[in-house]
């Protein structure tokens, strides 16, 4: 079976104030990691795949080493015809030498974490770029050949009003991306937001501001696929799609996941124990039962919905009678109100 190749890269020129991802502004292990990479990417020489998503952290931060960890991909894992290979990039860290190198060496599809096109909210994300410098990068890409662009959007930031949200739809309407990955800012412990007293929109405005990107998008020809994924047609991320339906992939790089013959493995996330040889800090057989929650879980937050034969009947009708689920022939999907709602139809199933 084709399967997905996820590669994590955990360096950052500076780590925003809202992550709690595996990243770090520290460069005294960068050589080192990369070289351990190409390693364990060599070792898996064969690999069938058809996805390949490079990730952060900031891939972009690693220059022409990214150009190797690429280069390496192409040369050892037997890529099917017609793959999708995506690189993360922050609009601050590439110029046109390295997306052309990139998009020379194989990456077809590129992710800007461009967040917001207002500078305040930027600032207060802590991202190190302006909605000048990430408008820039966009046309950038468009100049080095890119056909397959994902701008990611934060809603429900520090700052964030409807007219600075109209602002930004704006903006990317204006440039055309092809996808458009918006999702609402969650505060996880340990990230400086945690401690921090953030001016942040209202329940009401959060929910207005979603329902604008919805009807937005879908207005310049974005269909919502997914909760927080919306695309042209043609333009569904093929890589996002495996984790919804449980398709396999696998992970390289420290706290990078695979999932493989039922089994879940969840790589270390200290990036020296990874250096020194450390790999899987977690083990998980996924059972028949829990790979029938998870199929609802994870299957649910696409608009398509999940295949229907019966399954968690009572909790099915439960949310069907709460407006939250609706059955259409074979499938049960979200209404509305359930992608409105979605994380309690979601933790029916955890």
């Amino acid at each position: 079976m084709s399967k997905g190749i996820y590669i994590h890269i955990p360096f950052c020129v500076r780590k925003c104030l809202y992550c709690d991802f595996c990243s770090t502004a520290d460069t005294v292990l960068r050589d080192e990691y990369v070289d351990v990479l190409l390693n364990d990417i060599k070792a898996c020489k064969g690999t069938v795949a058809n996805t390949v998503f490079i990730g952060g952290g900031t891939p972009t931060v690693l220059g022409d080493k990214l150009i190797d960890i690429i280069n390496a991909v192409k040369e050892n894992f037997c890529l099917e015809e017609g793959y999708e290979f995506t690189v993360e990039a922050n609009p601050g860290t590439v110029d046109a030498e390295l997306l052309t190198k990139m998009k020379e060496a194989g990456v077809n599809r590129l992710s800007l974490g461009v967040q917001s096109f207002n500078d305040k909210e930027l600032k207060a994300l802590g991202r190190i770029h302006t909605a000048k410098e990430a408008a820039h990068a966009f046309r950038m890409a468009r100049k080095a050949g890119f056909d397959n662009i994902n701008i990611d959007i934060m809603l429900s930031t520090p700052l964030q009003t409807m007219d600075s949200v109209k602002h930004t739809f704006d903006m990317l309407k204006e440039l055309n991306p092809e996808h458009v990955s918006a999702y609402s800012l969650i505060i996880e412990e340990g990230t400086p937001f945690y401690d921090m007293e953030l001016d942040l929109p209202d329940e009401d405005t959060e929910r207005e501001i979603y329902h604008y990107a919805v009807d937005f998008l879908k207005d310049i020809g974005f269909e919502r696929y997914e909760v927080s994924n919306f695309a042209k047609k043609g333009f569904c991320c093929r890589h996002n799609i495996k984790y919804w339906v449980c398709d396999e992939y696998i992970g390289f790089g420290a706290a990078a996941a695979s999932y493989v013959n039922n089994c879940r493995y969840t790589n270390t996330n200290d990036i020296a124990s990874y250096i020194c040889g450390v790999r899987a800090a977690e083990k998980e057989f996924i059972d028949e039962d829990e790979q029938l929650k998870e199929k609802f879980l994870l299957g649910l937050r696409m608009s398509k919905g999940v295949k229907y034969n019966g399954e968690f009947e009572e909790k099915i009708e439960k949310l069907i009678a709460e407006g939250l689920l609706c059955k259409l022939n074979d499938t049960v999907r979200l209404t509305e109100k359930g992608f409105d709602l979605g994380n309690l139809v979601f933790m029916e199933f955890v």
